[in-house]
């Protein structure tokens, strides 16, 4: 790993089980501060989970399609990020309509992350199902129009490999941005009164002893707390790049993570066991669980989609 010197001692957590075998690629993470509940992403078993502030009362609706990421909107339902495209629920998310051009059959691409800024857009990125380069790309959705009409999905982000994990600064100014296969953390300028992203450039670097950056968020004081796939872990990292803490995850393929309950001062970590074998899953069995810690530090309410 490549970061800028740490003028402190980096701080370190051990994550406890929270959710058992939540999903094979658990995933996106959300905090609903209005219900109280914690949900999450199945990726490709398609579905939209969730649970009670202690992991009980768990619940799931499917979309029938694979879903890479999802948000909240504002005045109730979801945006969803399916496989064929991007579109709008209620909370039952098995009923969704299409928002822009719409694939009428799966692809070779499938969505990803996603997350929305503080103004109310939504961001997700694609990929190819066998992670094939460059075929992928982030887009960024609008929020309706005064006569409550919906724009075309916009494409910010060329050719990406694993579009993943993305968040914004406290004060709008920055997006964080993880393209896994590039195995670094990107800091993009944001505009948050036009959601213009430039100056995008290398925050951290990643070697291959790290894992692959995943999911992210960024908690009240700037900093990025970033999964690490097949890295065991979470970590914090200043805003110049430093690195602050470190959450142990008793599994190796760790892929988001987010702060919720109460206070929103706990970390909330999804891993997967997507992709592993038998022996490898037997001799992680937590493997597709999601994990909590308390590290103190608080996060921000989920960012809702305002369409």
């Amino acid at each position: 790993m490549t970061a800028a010197a740490s003028d402190g001692a980096v701080q370190h957590w051990r994550a406890t089980l929270f959710v058992p075998d939540a999903g094979t690629l658990t995933e996106g993470p959300r905090w609903d501060e209005r219900s109280g509940r914690l949900l999450w992403t199945d990726i490709y078993a398609g579905t939209l989970n969730s649970c009670d502030a202690d992991g009980a009362d768990r619940r799931s609706t499917g979309t029938g399609l694979p879903l890479g990421s999802f948000a909240p909107r504002r005045h109730g339902g979801y945006v969803l990020a399916l496989e064929t495209g991007l579109a709008l629920s209620e909370d039952d998310v098995s009923a969704w309509t299409p928002v822009g051009a719409h694939r009428t059959r799966p692809s070779l691409v499938r969505a990803n992350d996603g997350a929305c800024d503080p103004a109310g857009r939504f961001f997700a990125g694609t990929m190819a199902h066998d992670e094939a380069p460059h075929a992928g790309a982030l887009y960024r959705l609008d929020p309706a129009g005064p006569d409550g009409s919906l724009p075309e999905p916009v494409r910010v982000v060329e050719r990406t490999t694993v579009s993943n994990g993305l968040d914004f600064s406290p004060d709008g100014t920055r997006m964080y941005y993880a393209d896994s296969a590039e195995r670094r953390l990107d800091v993009f300028c944001y505009d948050i009164g036009t959601g213009e992203l430039s100056q995008r450039r290398p925050l951290v670097e990643f070697g291959p002893a790290d894992g692959f950056p995943d999911g992210l968020t960024v908690d009240l004081d700037g900093f990025v707390w970033v999964a690490f796939w097949d890295g065991g872990a979470v970590r914090r990292f200043d805003p110049d790049g430093r690195l602050a803490g470190v959450v142990e995850v008793p599994v190796a393929r760790v892929s988001s993570c987010t702060f919720g309950g109460a206070g929103l001062d706990e970390l909330f970590i999804t891993t997967a066991s997507y992709q592993m074998s038998a022996e490898e899953h037997a001799a992680a069995p937590l493997a597709g669980s999601i994990f909590r810690c308390s590290p103190g530090i608080r996060g921000h309410p989920v960012h809702r989609y305002a369409g």
